[in-house]
């Protein structure tokens, strides 16, 4: 338990002064550098198949041969196509999975990695989007994961007027990020007007092609999805609230202090996808939060400022590594820490 606590800490502190040090120095690839080992190291200590999902895609319904071609594209071909690779290389379906989990963890820790680099975002916001999202991307999600991580330097690049068409495959990984794709067209001077009609038309699509989609196999999957969300999911009441509460106050705050920067349409797009879904259900708006949340803390508001403030908003992020134990718990089926080993 000392070990797993201690090498947390080494992870932890390794990102936080990679991030703080000044950037492409010496000290930087060196914190880099541990942070990779250590990372890797961490990995190796904690089981699989003590991640929330992993029975959940070790018995999913996917990694059977689809029954067409539109079945293979509809239905979120990345990961089937992970699952045939190593598939053709593995025996054994658990050995099969474990590679599938490291693959995508290395995914994870090359972003992250990425995310030290970039010279122009806060340090504390680098420190807050590991925190929440490090064991989550990394050990949990092995479909909406590369999705999140592609819109996220989509948005940054797309923030700073540099094209990433990267983005145009997330759907191929989880179908949801259709729906923020609309985020691509943000430049479009008529754009708010197809955010507003497209509820309608996607309404008005749906009822006319009802029978028609109930008729294709290959819709299966997404109806299943649909119907799950529609009859609602077990909630988590009070951490929900309080998520969104938090979102809510950091988009009020940005409107006080940035003002119109937050009309910014890849802004405005997010927050109100993660509000509408709050209202449908708060779990499937708490999948939709690591859009907002990316676009909020990736938007360059100002040019980076080394005033005392902001410094002293750096340091004081390494109080953040509680919350980072605490997401290891959330992204984990364990009672005590004595589980983990």
């Amino acid at each position: 338990m000392i070990a797993l606590l201690l090498l947390l800490l080494f992870t932890y502190l390794s990102f936080y002064f990679a991030c703080l040090v000044k950037p492409r120095s010496k000290k930087m690839f060196i914190f880099v550098g541990v942070f990779i080992v250590s990372s890797l190291v961490l990995r190796t200590m904690i089981k699989f198949e003590l991640s929330n999902d992993y029975f959940l895609y070790y018995n999913f319904e996917i990694f059977h041969q689809p029954s067409g071609f539109l079945s293979y594209l509809i239905n979120e071909p990345y990961l089937f196509a992970v699952y045939s690779f190593f598939n053709c290389l593995l025996e054994d379906k658990t050995t099969v999975f474990s590679a599938m989990f490291w693959f995508n963890f290395l995914l994870s820790t090359a972003f992250f990695v990425w995310l030290i680099f970039r010279n122009d975002i806060e340090a504390w916001k680098k420190i807050l989007l590991f925190v929440v999202h490090y064991f989550l991307f990394g050990y949990v999600l092995l479909r909406n994961g590369p999705s999140y991580i592609l819109f996220a330097v989509f948005f940054h690049y797309t923030f700073r007027d540099q094209k990433f068409n990267w983005v145009l495959l997330t759907p191929f990984m989880h179908i949801s990020s259709s729906l923020m794709l609309i985020t691509y067209l943000h430049k479009w001077k008529h754009y708010f007007k197809m955010l507003l009609a497209l509820p309608i038309i996607a309404f008005l699509f749906y009822l006319i092609l009802k029978h028609f989609l109930s008729e294709i196999v290959a819709f299966d999957s997404i109806r299943s999805k649909v119907e799950i969300y529609s009859q609602g999911m077990p909630l988590i009441g009070f951490m929900h609230i309080l998520f969104f509460l938090c979102i809510a106050g950091l988009v009020g705050l940005g409107f006080i202090i940035y003002k119109r920067k937050m009309l910014h349409p890849i802004l405005v797009t997010t927050f109100i996808f993660y509000c509408v879904t709050f209202f449908i259900n708060p779990i499937v708006a708490h999948r939709f939060s690591p859009y907002l949340l990316f676009a909020l803390l990736l938007f360059p508001f100002d040019k980076i400022k080394n005033d005392k403030a902001v410094l002293t908003i750096n340091r004081l992020s390494v109080l953040l590594f509680p919350m980072f134990v605490y997401f290891l718990y959330q992204t984990h089926r364990v009672a005590t820490f004595e589980d983990f080993l």
